[in-house]
Order: structure tokens, then sequence, then C-alpha cells
């Protein structure tokens, strides 16, 4: 079985890419599959190595934003070359159309898309490439419920969870001693945290505004890069809090920033099931989220669902509690394995899933 994991989105820092690569590299372990992926952007060295130890080829053919015709062209010709028999895109949008028609006219099998979020930043393409979309697809899968219902309508769909690596992700006191120390971060010191891309979507300034506003010894941490890193950074120095922000850029070992901070924010527009917040309740975190997230992402019943509103965000982290976070990380961890929320489950079901589908 020839698998081809196809990002519409950067392979970096986002959830998309975290499903594509933890899932590449477990069902690189099965003996009948060959896994490679295709993502629109020049990869980061690190992830292809990673990959690679696995024996997962990373492709990447003309950019599809800019050329989409040539972008069209070549991966009609990757998959006729490989012949792959199962093409599984990744996005959020109709747009995906592009690379299932290419699925289509290369005689590939199976052609999967993959919704990851509830809402599109391009609404008119969205509905203009529906008729195309509907005509490539064949089989449907989501992140949840609402992302399902969004992109596929009234047609059936399987959901696959964001499961991530439980164990990896559990909080630990000496990870949170080491980073603490190495940003320079006092006991009494409250520190909050988001790890994401720095764009629209993810609302990085709204943070520095709620900062601004919090009234003690609060200081943030900001994980990840992205095209508006540098407005966002220059948006700390108009309002005066740079002594308050930490810029971390992008780093390989997230949970051990996760267990340096004492509660998660996610102020984003718009998400579909984040594996940030996963990530973060496997740690522990009290977790404050717009009410715009899908709500589903709550699968240990402890995140706050909150307006994009400073007054409230400062309210309700001004009331967070202390608590015992390894017994909180133990606790949120079998909830999560309880509802299927580990990375190795997730992937059994998908290779079962790909199986199902070529018989």
């Amino acid at each position: 079985m020839k698998v081809l994991l196809v990002s519409t989105n950067d392979l970096g820092d986002n959830g998309i890419s975290t499903f594509i690569i933890n899932n590449a590299k477990l069902l690189a372990n099965e003996p009948d599959v060959q896994m490679d992926v295709l993502a629109p952007n020049e990869v980061d060295s690190k992830i292809k190595e990673d990959l690679a130890t696995s024996g997962i080829r990373v492709f990447r053919i003309p950019n599809r934003n800019s050329k989409q015709l040539e972008y069209f062209k070549a991966l009609v010709a990757l998959l006729k070359k490989e012949k792959y028999d199962v093409l599984h895109v990744n996005g959020s949008s109709t747009i995906m159309s592009i690379e299932l028609a290419a699925g289509f006219f290369a005689g590939v099998k199976v052609r999967i898309a993959h919704s990851h979020n509830t809402v599109t930043e391009h609404t008119g393409l969205n509905k203009a490439l529906r008729p195309a979309f509907e005509m490539f697809v064949n089989q449907r899968l989501a992140c949840n419920e609402a992302a399902g219902k969004w992109l596929f309508k009234n047609k059936s769909f399987t959901v696959i969870d964001n499961g991530i690596f439980l164990d990896r992700y559990q909080y630990n006191q000496d990870n949170r001693d080491r980073i603490r120390k190495s940003l320079g971060i006092s006991p009494d010191t409250i520190l909050l945290g988001h790890v994401g891309g720095f764009n629209y979507q993810k609302n990085q300034a709204f943070l520095l505004k709620l900062l601004k506003r919090l009234t003690g010894n609060y200081k943030l941490v900001l994980i990840g890069q992205g095209q508006l890193f540098d407005e966002v950074k220059a948006k700390s120095k108009e309002l005066a809090v740079t002594d308050k922000v930490i810029f971390t850029g992008s780093v390989n070992n997230v949970p051990d920033y996760l267990s340096a901070m004492d509660a998660f924010v996610l102020p984003s527009r718009f998400e579909g099931q984040p594996f940030v917040l996963i990530e973060a309740s496997a740690n522990g975190l009290p977790i404050i989220a717009s009410d715009k997230v899908s709500q589903e992402v709550n699968l240990t019943g402890k995140i706050q669902f909150v307006p994009l509103k400073t007054d409230v965000w400062s309210r309700s982290i001004q009331k967070l509690n202390q608590i015992d976070r390894l017994a909180e990380s133990r606790d949120n961890c079998e909830r999560l394995a309880s509802k299927g929320y580990d990375a190795h489950a997730n992937a059994e079901k998908l290779y079962e899933f790909y199986r199902d589908r070529l018989k």
C-alpha cells in the first residue's frame, strides 16, 4: 500500500503538520505500507531527517498558491510515477479539489479529503469549488464532528481523533525548573503560554493587549514562527510589554515548555480541534480558550471557553487557582486515553480505514 499524505499548509509548527508527521511515522512501521509526504514549502531539514529515519520521503513541487497549473501538472506526474494507492489530502476547504482532481486524473483509487477546521479564510473560492470537490472526492475524514459537518455538509464522514503521544506530554518538574531558569522566570511569576503559528487565526496580538491589562506578576511566552511574527513583536513594543513577553521562535521540545507554564491561553479567531489544547491538557495545564474554538476539544471537561474580550479574559486568569500539576496531568492523560486520543490507537484506525477502502 502506497500512501501520499498531502499538507495544504506549510509543513512545520501547526496542527495539520503534527497529524501528518505523527501518522506517517507510525504507519511507516507497518510492513505493507510506504508513506510519503507532499508539502507546499521548503521543509525544515530536521523534520525531513526525522521522517527519513522511518523511510518517509518528503516531496515539494511548484507553489500551490502562486503556480496552480504547474502545481497540478507536477502532482499528476508524481502520482502517476509513484503509483499511489491512497491520496490523503489535509486541509480546511473545498480548495482541496485541486489535489483530489490530480488524484482522479492520475488514477488513484482512494482520494481522501480530511477536514481540520470549521471555517476558511477563502469563502468565495470555497463556494465556487464545491461542485469540483464533490466530483473528485470519494472518501471523507474529519478531526471531529464540527469540522466534518462544516466541510462535508450532509455527506457521511469518518472521524479520526487528533491523538498525541500522551507519555511525551505528561508534566515534568525537572523540565519546568530547567526551562523557567533558562527564561529567567522567578518562582512567584505566573507564566502564561501559547504555542502556534503567528497568523490571523491564532490572534497572538490579543494576548499582548491582555498582558497590558493584567495586574500582578505575569509573563507570557509565545512559541512558534509565522508570517505575523515581526508584526506581533512590534506590537509588544508599541504596547510597552516587551519586558513581559518572551518570543522563543520554533522549538523542538514543546512538552518541556508546557511544563514551565502556569496556564495555557488560546485566543484563536477560529479552530477545528487544535492539537495544542490536547497537548496542554495532557500536561495538566489550566486552559483558557476563545469561544470561537470548537468545544468538542474539551475532552477533560476542564477547559474554559471565553469571549474575545480582554476584561473577561483578565478576570478568568486572575481567578485561576494553583493545582497539583502532576496529579492533574495523570488524570487528564487517563481521560484522553479513554476517549481515544492516543496517537498509536488513532494511527491503527487510520490504517484500517485505508485497508477497508482499498478492498
